[in-house]
């Protein structure tokens, strides 16, 4: 039986196959004309070199802006101002827009019902000092996952959108920005960060009612169930003890007030019982702080849940999501204009826009069982900049492979002109 909203399929341009078993797979195309199949491969390995000397410099740029934002920068050198993050956030959100990545909201993917049932925590996340929040994913797809209840004796099925990658931006509040009311929180819930720094988080492998757990100020509260384990055993147990020793307590009262010389002498029979009312106090103290620990026991096991639900999946953080994200980019970039250039030539043919986009997605699907929404707009711009196709109205045609093979080892070459300055 399935359970929970099934969310609708969200398509993005994320190509999930190796750029090698892409490549292979075009230039073995038998559609494709005679000779060919022996230049691709060559064309190919040199275009995806210089996209890779391409994305150097946008990876230098990034990283320079973001500097001043990590949580690690120099103190002399930190900016902790809306320009400076804002700055940083164009320019993250064309990286991932190059990566394939696409903005989500998690309150249209995900319900706190969703998010109690997949993970079984309920969570409450605090924005307390944070000045903006965003989320970036990719690579989504259906799944079915299982989860266990009732300590295990129970088990049911979730329709979820898993998502492949996922990128998590949360900028900070300065100083002067955090509200009086909100610094203990902000002090609480991020300790060792520094306002005004600005943290990048990638996850992997993230389903949509996960997406809570993602947030910077998650936190998790206590089940209902585990209210009445704590509360039941505290107020049948402690009820009782409460009022049963409440006479005793007038008596040591009584006593506490004749030893100070406030009434008459202490007998031995009210002595006797003052001494029972200690020890009665004593075991309600040991009572209470048994239910304590109890239920600091209980939190620790939420933090934990919480903590693995996150820790499993986080593959880099900050500078490092950086390296990974540019790369990510140009690999995507490269995918575009391989597919569609091996395409335009297996078409043998002018292509329009639009047919050129349908045959790259059959193509994913048939050889890789890949549903995606390609990005023509991407490949054929790339194609363009670089010589590799002509244009004619609304139609394409791919130059010769070993034109194409001319042309891109010509602006390979132009890439540093170190030796005519001599």
């Amino acid at each position: 039986m399935s359970e929970g909203t099934q969310t609708p399929a969200r398509r993005d341009g994320f190509i999930g196959a190796r750029r090698a078993q892409l490549a292979q797979a075009i230039s073995a195309d038998p559609a494709l004309p005679a000779g060919d199949s022996a230049i691709l491969p060559d064309l190919f390995h040199l275009l995806g070199a210089l996209l890779h000397h391409e994305s150097h410099e946008q990876l230098e740029e990034l990283k320079a802006l973001y500097y001043p934002l990590d949580p690690d920068a120099a103190p002399g050198l930190r900016d902790v101002s809306v320009a400076a993050f804002e700055t940083f956030e164009q320019a993250l959100r064309e990286a991932l827009t190059r990566a394939n990545f696409v903005e989500i909201d998690p309150d249209t993917v995900q319900t706190r019902e969703a998010t109690k049932r997949i993970t079984g925590l309920a969570i409450k996340p605090s924005h307390s000092g944070i000045r903006r929040i965003r989320y970036f994913a990719r690579g989504a797809r259906s799944e079915t996952i299982n989860v266990k209840a009732m300590f295990g004796l129970r088990k049911h099925q979730i329709d979820a959108q898993m998502m492949s990658d996922v990128v998590v931006l949360v900028g900070f509040k300065a100083s002067d920005e955090i509200e009086r009311t909100d610094r203990r929180a902000f002090a609480d819930t991020r300790r060792g960060l520094r306002p005004g720094a600005a943290l990048v988080k990638h996850f992997r492998n993230v389903a949509s009612p996960e997406l809570v757990t993602l947030h910077p100020g998650a936190r998790p509260s206590m089940r209902p169930r585990d209210q009445v384990f704590l509360a039941a055993p505290a107020v049948a147990t402690g009820v009782p003890v409460l009022l049963n020793l409440w006479p005793a307590l007038t008596v040591l009262f009584a006593v506490i007030a004749a030893y100070f010389g406030a009434q008459g002498v202490i007998e031995e029979n009210e002595l006797k019982r003052a001494i029972a009312a200690i020890s009665g106090l004593i075991a309600v103290g040991a009572f209470v702080m048994r239910q304590r620990l109890k239920y600091e026991a209980t939190t620790l096991r939420y933090q934990k849940r919480l903590a693995d639900t996150v820790y499993f999946r986080n593959l880099a953080n900050n500078a490092g999501v950086l390296d990974l994200l540019v790369g990510a980019g140009e690999d995507q970039d490269a995918k575009e204009a391989i597919l569609a250039y091996g395409l335009l030539r297996r078409a043998q043919r002018p292509l329009a826009k639009g047919e050129i986009d349908n045959f790259a997605e059959d193509f994913l699907r048939d050889r890789f069982n890949l549903d995606i929404d390609f990005e023509i707009n991407d490949a054929l711009n790339k194609l363009e900049r670089l010589g590799l196709v002509a244009r004619e109205g609304d139609t394409y045609t791919a130059i010769a492979p070993d034109e194409s093979l001319r042309r891109v080892d010509a602006a390979w070459d132009a890439l540093f002109s170190f030796s005519t300055r001599r």
